[in-house]
């Protein structure tokens, strides 16, 4: 019988609970031994600026999505308010394949998807598409990027950020991650946000765990977060997905 890639190997998944399915499937169909401590957890914002914002959807010409948190939360409130996304007057923007797929539920698709799956990539691809004095409707997370706003207002665009959910530490969080890391052999540690970095890093520092894992992330920006707090990053895939983190961390196990 042919060994799997990641038999023998212990990794630890840092993602919401709601969203970590996918990466500990296909960690576990390789072999591999997954613990899940999730490091952040999502709320939901239902504020009158949302409110306002969906009665009025018609006055922007481009809504932006980051992630796929972006749009549940958002269409929910829209379909909650028993609103709709004006078919012909506004454009949708989306970071991220995973993010579309997401949006396919509410019966919509992006219009433009960068490349690279980070805010620069956006940036770049929305360049040559607005036009000064171009509305846009950005709806995401309290903690996102401010190089997102900061860059489309130069391109002369008015830039409506709208926090659509905030992004909290769970509960038990700094009890399961010192409980497992002390007790646990564990291979590799993974990160797909910031803040699941930064929130790893609040609740390790100056609390003596063992720290004889390797770290991989899912793309430049939680890679720039981990250095910035003392982690060194061990695995980075040049395609930002689930899938070819997996694959970075499968190549790792077999030295490739």
């Amino acid at each position: 019988m042919t060994s799997k890639p990641l038999e023998g190997k212990t990794i630890l998944v840092t993602r919401a609970k709601e969203q970590a399915q996918q990466l500990t499937h296909l960690l576990k169909e390789q072999g591999g031994t997954v613990i899940e401590v999730p490091l952040i957890a999502f709320k939901p914002v239902s504020s009158n600026e949302m409110k306002s914002v969906i009665h009025t959807l018609e006055d922007y010409q481009w809504l932006v999505f980051t992630s796929a948190n972006g749009v549940r939360f958002f269409m929910e409130e829209v379909k909650r308010l028993e609103k709709s996304i004006p078919p012909h007057s506004i454009k949708i923007a989306v970071v991220g394949t995973k993010t579309n797929e997401v949006l396919k539920h509410y019966h919509l698709e992006a219009d433009l998807i960068p490349e690279d799956f980070v805010a620069e990539g956006l940036i770049q691809a929305l360049a040559g598409q607005i036009k000064r004095g171009d509305r846009i409707l950005i709806a995401r997370g309290n903690l996102g990027r401010k190089i997102l706003v900061e860059q489309l207002t130069e391109l002369g665009a008015y830039v409506h950020d709208l926090p659509v959910y905030e992004t909290v530490v769970p509960e038990d969080a700094q009890d399961e991650l010192i409980s497992v890391l002390n007790t646990r052999q564990v291979d590799y540690v993974t990160f797909t946000s910031s803040s699941t970095v930064d929130h790893f890093s609040e609740i390790v520092r100056g609390s003596q765990c063992k720290t004889d894992f390797k770290v991989a992330c899912i793309g430049p920006i939680a890679t720039r977060t981990a250095m910035k707090n003392g982690l060194t990053v061990d695995l980075t895939p040049h395609t930002y997905t689930i899938d070819h983190l997996v694959e970075q961390i499968i190549n790792d196990a077999k030295g490739v």
